[in-house]
């Protein structure tokens, strides 16, 4: 019998896992336009950190018998903020754009962490895993970007 509680564990790991699928796409293709270190190394290690979050969520509905699917409105989520921008406007652009997506992201675990159906295991992989992961990418999208700027600066005074 499925109760409420199992349906939005469910739900919320097919909504994630979504999103994550949706990330590490959008990595996927972004690499396109990276074709030089240390742009494209990060680039790389960022997918494989969302590959690794999709694992995690594929094994929470494993083990709830469910089918590794992901909720179809959250397919588009993370390509829907960098679509278009990278062959527009650049690379810089398209750095920002990853940033709003990861950053989008972490605002979806933050909502499936504060959801009271949500069980222990999941909030625990959240915050212990997921999260984390997250804001390092954060983090290490805001430092590429500066230092693109800061190189472009040198640049232009040279």
């Amino acid at each position: 019998m499925t109760t409420p509680e199992s349906r939005a564990y469910a739900d919320s790991c097919r909504r994630l896992l979504g999103v994550e699928m949706s990330a590490s796409e959008t990595y996927t293709e972004a690499l396109d336009y990276f074709h030089c270190d240390p742009e494209q190394s990060l680039l790389l290690a960022i997918r494989a950190g969302h590959d690794e979050n999709l694992d995690c969520l594929g094994d929470h509905l494993v083990a709830m018998g469910k089918e590794i699917r992901p909720e179809a409105e959250s397919r588009n989520f993370f390509s829907k903020a960098v679509e278009g921008v990278s062959s527009t406007f650049g690379e810089s652009a398209t750095l920002l754009a990853l940033e709003a997506g990861e950053t989008g992201a972490l605002k979806e675990c933050r909502a499936v962490l504060a959801d009271p159906l949500a069980p222990d295991g999941l909030k625990e992989d959240l915050r212990q895993r997921l999260i984390p992961r997250l804001q390092r990418h954060v983090e290490e999208l805001e430092r590429l970007r500066s230092a693109q700027a800061a190189d472009q600066l040198m640049a232009q005074g040279a």
